[in-house]
């Protein structure tokens, strides 16, 4: 399979603070770009930032390149456009600074935020690092609320459940934990994992989650007995990540203690290489996708039979649920592995943007071009920036609430120990 490659252009992670810096005072600001494409030299340089003012007494924003061959265009506070001449023809493309920021003041040691989650109404998130504590935070104030505390080992997963009250979190220690995030108190704990627990998912409203680990297991459990209720031996590797989703459901009778199981395939990343679609119902793999290196992420829009895998050598696989032997579009920009993927929705109808993050720190949103059901291109439309080159540990999308906006909203962390909206 060829592997597209796409050039990309790095920008300085604190722009925004610079182009403010330059419209309060008469002093220029500067804020550094770099130009990329894997196999080729690469641009540097920085972006001048100036002001004017127009005959009618708006106030312009002027932006020139200085040492690099990048286009800049002022689109507003938070966003420009960049485009390049070096390192690859590049079109312009949307850069995006964060719209609101939640600073997790209890998360102080050296990976930062390693899980979060926002609540379905979006007023909590509680987020995790590597001191098994889990804590939780206004999204708008970033007033911590309270602590989770219970796990020994580092925290590698945490959701809300519908509710947003309850959390569901899972660490290194092997456990996976039901907390309320009112008080703090940890009701059930679900014990039966052989090694780290790596992802969770939450099923329906609730009553039954899933769990994976480095065991190479996928487990389904019921919290009120916390109890499992299946356990689906997948690899004889790691379970990297997972994706539950919903299609269509049926009215048959379920076993005691399972709900909302109907309908649910779950796809799942290995570290040997192999991405799976697993009906959560019969229990049965229905489809195996492989590779020849370690899938780390994974996202499946089932709407259209496209699984989306991220690996370990920075490239992004496209697979179709028609023809799993071999991939139908792939692409890269660098050779860092892909840490996240997220399937985000257009506020129009058409098919989802995928969110790629990865291990250098790029946080990037892709579309593709459809054929009837084949992907003939993909493009870069908008590149989020807030991290440098620290690894993106968690993607979300939320409901927006901007006005007009055009797709969700995209939360997402690193080793800041913030957790940025864009």
């Amino acid at each position: 399979m060829v592997v597209n490659v796409f050039s990309y252009i790095s920008i300085q992670p604190d722009w925004t603070v610079d182009v403010s810096t330059a419209l309060e005072s008469t002093t220029p600001g500067k804020f550094w770009v770099s130009a990329y494409r894997l196999g080729e030299a690469s641009s540097h340089g920085y972006i001048q930032v100036t002001k004017s003012v127009s005959a009618d007494g708006t106030t312009l924003v002027n932006l020139s390149s200085v040492d690099a061959a990048i286009t800049a265009e002022y689109v507003g506070p938070r966003q420009l456009r960049l485009s390049s001449t070096s390192a690859g023809i590049m079109s312009p493309v949307l850069y995006t600074g964060p719209r609101s920021t939640v600073a997790c003041s209890q998360i102080v040691r050296g990976t930062g935020v390693r899980s979060f989650d926002v609540s379905r109404y979006g007023g909590l998130l509680v987020a995790g690092g590597d001191d098994g504590v889990l804590d939780v935070y206004g999204t708008q104030s970033s007033q911590h609320r309270v602590s989770l505390e219970g796990h020994i080992g580092d925290i590698t997963s945490c959701l809300f459940f519908p509710s947003g009250q309850v959390v569901l979190s899972a660490a290194t220690d092997l456990r996976l934990r039901v907390w309320s995030a009112s008080d703090g108190t940890n009701p059930v704990t679900l014990v039966g994992h052989t090694a780290a627990i790596t992802d969770t998912a939450i099923v329906g409203n609730g009553k039954n989650v899933l769990s994976a680990g480095k065991d190479g297991t996928l487990r389904l459990w019921h919290c009120g007995s916390a109890s499992v209720l299946h356990n689906f031996d997948l690899s004889k590797m790691a379970i990297n990540a997972i994706d539950l989703v919903s299609g269509e459901e049926s009215e048959e009778e379920l076993p005691v203690d399972e709900f909302e199981t109907a309908g649910k395939i779950v796809a799942v990343a290995c570290e040997d290489g192999r991405a799976l679609l697993v009906d959560l119902r019969s229990r049965d793999t229905i489809a195996v996708f492989t590779s020849e290196v370690p899938v780390r992420a994974v996202a499946y829009a089932i709407a259209s039979g496209l699984l989306f895998t991220g690996r370990s050598d920075g490239v992004v696989d496209v697979w179709t649920t028609d023809v799993p032997a071999a991939p139908v579009y792939a692409f890269k920009r660098n050779n860092s592995p892909i840490s996240a993927l997220c399937l985000v929705q257009r506020t129009e109808t058409g098919p989802p943007l995928l969110c790629v993050g990865t291990e250098d720190g790029q946080l990037y949103l892709v579309a593709l071009e459809m054929t009837g059901n084949k992907v003939a291109a993909a493009e870069v439309v908008e590149e989020l920036v807030a991290f440098d080159v620290d690894p993106i540990t968690q993607i979300r999308a939320a409901p927006s609430t901007t006005p007009g906006a055009s797709r969700q909203s995209i939360w997402a962390s690193g080793r800041t120990g913030k957790v940025y909206e864009f």
